[in-house]
C-alpha cells in the first residue's frame, strides 16, 4: 500500500507539472491572439485619424480660401466708402 501511495505522487507531480506547462502554453496563446486583435483595431484607429486629418487640411484650406475672399470685398467696400466720402 505504500509503494502505490510513492507511485501516485510521483505520477501526481508529473501530472501537475504538465497541467501548469499546458495552461502556460494556452495563455502565451491567448495572448498572442489578443495582441494580433488590438493591433489590428490600432491599425483602424490610425487609418481613421489619418482621414480626420486629411478633413481637417482641407476644411482648412478652404475657409482660408473664404477669408481671402471676404477681405476681398470688405477692401471693396472700403475703397467705394471712400471714394463716396464716407466712413467704411
Amino acid at each position: 500500500m505504500a509503494e502505490g501511495n510513492g507511485q501516485n505522487g510521483a505520477n501526481g507531480t508529473r501530472a501537475r507539472w504538465a497541467g501548469v506547462l499546458v495552461t502556460i502554453v494556452i495563455a502565451a496563446g491567448a495572448m498572442t491572439v489578443q495582441w494580433g486583435v488590438v493591433t489590428a483595431n490600432l491599425q483602424q484607429v490610425e487609418k481613421r485619424l489619418d482621414e480626420l486629418i486629411v478633413e481637417a487640411r482641407s476644411l482648412r484650406t478652404e475657409y482660408q480660401a473664404m477669408e481671402r475672399r471676404v477681405a476681398f470685398l470688405e477692401g471693396k467696400v472700403a475703397g467705394m466708402a471712400v471714394q463716396k466720402g464716407g466712413n467704411p
